[in-house]
Parts: C-alpha cells; structure tokens; sequence
C-alpha cells in the first residue's frame, strides 16, 4: 500500500506535500497525497494569533484517525507541546529562514525575483526609514508585530489573512503598505509559477537574521507519524531527516520551552550549528505598548554553550508626572494617547461620560454555513472604539463573528481591537464618516455584505449612505451608549475638551459639567450635536484632523506652548 501523506490544501502545504512524496519516491516507495482544510484555512478574523496550532490539530487528528500514514507541517506552526500519541518523526533540510518585507515596486528597484536572486539583507533601522510614519504592515504574528512596533509605535499592523497569494494581491491593491512573508515560502512558490504574474510589481526587504531572528522552526518542514508507528515507519525517517535541521529546530524549540511560550510566542530564536540569535519581547507586550509606554526587547547574539536567557518584563508603570497648565480633558478616555501626550509635556485628563452596554443578543449569528466560499462572507464595520470593544465581546462567544474581516474607520478603532487581541483586516484611516464612505466605496466590492453594528442614539444615516452607495448592508444596536452621572471636575478657561461622540456630548450638557472656550470634536455628526446643544453655545468648536495624538501634538504646539 501507498504512504498517505496528509496535508493542508494550500499551495504552499501542497508544495511541501510534493517535497515529501518526491523524496520518496525517489527512494522508491509509493505515495498519496490526502489534501484537508485546516480551521486556520477557514478564517479570515484578524484573532489567528491567539489559537494555538490552527494549522496542525486537523491534520493530525486524521493521522490518529488512521486516515493518513504520516502529515506534513511547516515546524514553525507546531506548538511546543503536542498530543503524546503524535511523534515527530522527521525534518527535512532547511530553506532559508529570513522573513521578506514586501512592498509596491516603485521605478527603478528591484523586482520580487532580483532580491531572492541575491543573499543580501537590509538592518531592520534602514528598513524602518523606508517605512512612512503611520503605515499598515500585514501581519497577525506575534513576533513580528512585537518587534516592529517596538521600534516603531506608529505603525498600524493589519490582518492579512490567507493563502501566500491571496495576501499577496491584497498588498498590490493597496489593502495595507507593507506585508511581512517568511522567505522559505515565497522560494517554494515560485517554483510553482504562480508569483510570475506578480514579480514586476512587487519588490522586498531581506531584513538581517541578526536584528530579526527567524521564528524557531521557520523554513523546515516537519513530518509527523503515529507514536506507536515511529520504530515502523523509521526507514521513512532514514529518507526524510536532516541531522543538522534536526538538532537547530530542537534547540529553538527547547529555548522557545524555556521562555513559557508556545509557537504563538513573541520570540526570534535561531540556532545555526553552535551560534545562536535571540530576540523576545515581553510576554505582555501589547498591553504595555497600547497603553503607550516602551518594552524592551531580550537580545542574544553568541554560541549555544554561553546562552542564559533573561526574560523581559515590563515593570509596573511609572506614576506619569502631572503637567501644570492647560491640559486637554477627554471623553475618549485612552491611555495610550494621554502618556504619549504627557511625555511631551502635554496635560489629558480623561473623563468617563458614557456606560457602554453590549447588546450581544441583537449580533447576527451563525450566518457563514449560508455560504459557499470565503470570498461571499460579509465585512464587519466599526466605527468607533465603542464599536470595537463590543465586538470583542461578541467574538468572545459568537465563532462567525471572529473569523470575518473587520474593517476600522480610523487608527483609534484599529488600536482599540489590538490591545483586546484582535489585530483588524482594514484600517480605513478616515477622519469622518464621509471619507470612511469613500474609503468603502473605493476598495470594497459592493458584493460585499458589510455588517454595522451602532449604538443606540446613532441614526441610521451612515447605514442608508452604505446602501445608496450599492451595497447590502445589516445594521442593527449593537451597543447602548448610556449618559451616566458624573462628578464636576476642575476646569479653566485654557483647558481644551476634546468629545468622542455625540453621546458624549449630550452626557457632558446634561451632567451641567463646565466646558472650557476650546473644543476639538470628533466627526461632523459630532460637531452638529456640539452646536445644537445650548451648554456649548459660547465655544468654539472644531473637529480633528488627522490621527489623533498626532493632530492633538500639532495642534497644542500652535495653540498653547508658550
């Protein structure tokens, strides 16, 4: 009888399949492949990164299952611990192990295929120039993330989801500015032929191994049997093993232990031989980055013997100085823009008007059976923090909700879904609900149903604009915006309100709070409700440009240094 080899349905999971059978073959021993899709491969939420081994606990139950004689995975996405009835029973000989940061090709650089074509690699700090302030990079993983951002703040990273060549296309039509793709498999693609179409326009970035270690396992492909069948099916091991992959893949692997991560870790971990590269960053990294503050990343460059490793920690966050003076005071309430401001001498003072209440029941349900392919599914849309904080909350027990696209208006509602896990499909950078509809109407299909959940004082004139635009749209109350009481709280002349919502508005007018002259709003919808309310009628009110810790810094430097 043939060796099954049970594999994902992907290109790439096949070429890997194929790599398998040919090496077989050629020690003449009869193959099949069995092709299976993954509940990785049937996502496209942006929370990948928070379930361990998507891409393996299929296939391996079918190898338990008896189903298939051996499965074949990339070593990186094998948590560190597996089931005791599954062994590893080989590693092939590594590809490379660099990540490529792919880009639009400008005139006169390098095609995709003239840099895999060369062996050199660019420091993460000259890629990082080449990289404008405020871009999107494609990438839900953790080590990755963690360490772009932790040079590089103001980066927004986005949810690519997919096969190779489908985040592929979503960076040429301009869905993000930046995709990061382990090297190995962009080399095992193009050996199929479908990335010719693409290599003129694209070009990449081979950032150094020293700077940006490979996740431990990237490039090698693993082969796992049935425990019991290791001494059975050793003389596939004798084809298959490289002894010096093997023993690299293990240390990684064994440090990666070391650390309490799995492979969703943020960690860089590669062994060559007896040299060793190390980069981990904090294991709660994201929490201390979106509330604004720096984490250090762990660094080792040496041999193997001399390792120790030192797990970074972020200390408990220091009491941030008050600012004397003017201050802004927010209704926005995040901690990430009043420490940013703050470590420019720029005072916030954040105050709660508003309960937000989730209502979970109104979220549509188990709606993705009704569809035959992932191109149909419907895009969430959030058009505020509120909105994604309640989404989170949906997601948390409604499956379908999570494995959709979501879709923010702005780098405040993307951040929101970040520090809560969730790393968002598109983030339409608008400042307003007419540039988020123009943002929709140009690069989103109107086949595609988009789902809007608002709140309950919203009215329904960004869903009929949707609509009019052409678009099948269900919008429901996702959330009740309810204006609470609140303390008066200390505020002078020169103090600067900036208000979230209209909700917010109407809470401040009817909690009697004074207001100082100066009021920066967000939306127009917002502004209209400012200066219908009486309790503002002597300000003066304008709305936000821009991103906001940006526009506030910029504004504040015009309106207030003295």
């Amino acid at each position: 009888m043939p060796i099954r080899i049970g594999t994902r349905s992907s290109n790439l999971a096949m070429w890997q399949a194929r790599t398998v059978a040919a090496a077989l073959h050629e020690a003449g021993i009869e193959t099949e492949i069995v092709q299976f899709k993954s509940m990785g491969d049937r996502s496209l939420g942006g929370n990948l990164s928070s379930a361990v081994g998507q891409f393996i606990h299929l296939i391996d139950r079918k190898l338990n299952e008896g189903l298939v004689d051996i499965a074949v995975h990339s070593s990186k996405d094998v948590p560190t611990k597996t089931d005791d009835s599954i062994a590893n029973l080989a590693y092939m000989e590594r590809g490379v192990t660099s990540d490529l940061i792919l880009f639009n090709r400008q005139k006169n650089e390098p095609s995709l295929y003239n840099i895999l074509d060369n062996e050199t690699s660019t420091s993460l700090s000259d890629l990082l120039n080449r990289i404008e302030h405020g871009s999107t990079f494609g990438t839900v993983s953790g080590r990755r993330q963690s360490l772009l951002l932790s040079r590089r703040p103001d980066l927004i990273p986005l949810s690519v989801r997919g096969h190779v060549e489908t985040r592929i296309e979503r960076l040429l039509e301009g869905r993000v500015d930046a995709l990061v793709l382990a090297e190995a498999g962009i080399r095992r693609l193009r050996t199929t032929g479908v990335l010719d179409e693409h290599n003129e326009h694209l070009t990449a970035c081979r950032i150094s191994s020293e700077d940006w270690p490979t996740a431990p396992g990237q490039g090698t492909v693993c082969i796992h049997c049935k425990t019991d069948r290791f001494e059975e099916l050793s003389n596939l091991r004798s084809i298959l093993n490289h002894a010096q992959t093997e023993a690299d893949v293990i240390r990684e692997r064994s440090i990666l232990d070391m650390s309490g991560g799995g492979c969703l870790y943020p960690a860089g971990i590669e062994a060559r031989g007896e040299h060793l590269m190390v980069r981990i960053a904090p294991k709660n990294w994201r929490t201390t980055f979106c509330a604004g503050r720096e984490y250090s990343i762990f660094s080792y460059n040496g041999t193997f013997q001399e390792f120790e490793l030192q797990l970074p920690h972020d200390e408990t966050p220091p009491e941030t100085e008050r600012v004397s003076g003017p201050k802004f005071i927010s209704t926005l309430n995040s901690d990430r823009i009043s420490t940013v401001l703050a470590n420019q001498g720029i005072g916030m003072t954040n105050l709660s008007v508003l309960d937000l209440k989730p209502n979970l029941d109104a979220w549509p349900r188990n709606f993705l059976s009704q569809y035959t392919s992932k191109r149909q599914w419907p895009y969430l849309v959030l058009t505020s923090p509120f909105s994604a904080r309640c989404a989170i909350l949906a997601a948390e027990s409604n499956p379908d909700i999570a494995r959709i696209k979501w879709v923010a208006i702005g780098e405040g509602t993307a951040r929101a879904c970040f520090q809560r896990g969730v790393t968002v499909a598109i983030c339409a950078k608008a400042r307003n609900s007419k540039e988020f509809l123009d943002y929709i109407s140009s690069n989103i299909d109107t086949n595609t149903k988009l789902f809007l959940p608002r709140s309950s004082v919203a009215p329904e004139t960004f869903a009929n604009e949707l609509k009019h635009a052409g678009y099948d749209v269900l919008d429901w109350i996702g959330y009740d915006n309810q204006a609470k009481k609140v303390e008066p709280t200390p505020v002078s002349p020169d103090d600067v309100l900036l208000i979230s919502s209209s909700s917010s508005a109407i809470s401040w007018a009817e909690n009697g709070l004074t207001t100082p002259n100066e009021i920066i709003c967000m939306g127009s919808n917002t502004k209209n409700t400012i200066l219908s309310l009486e309790h503002f009628k002597n300000c003066n009110v304008s709305v936000l440009e821009g991103p906001t810790t940006e526009y506030l810094t910029q504004w504040w430097n015009q309106n207030r240094r003295r």
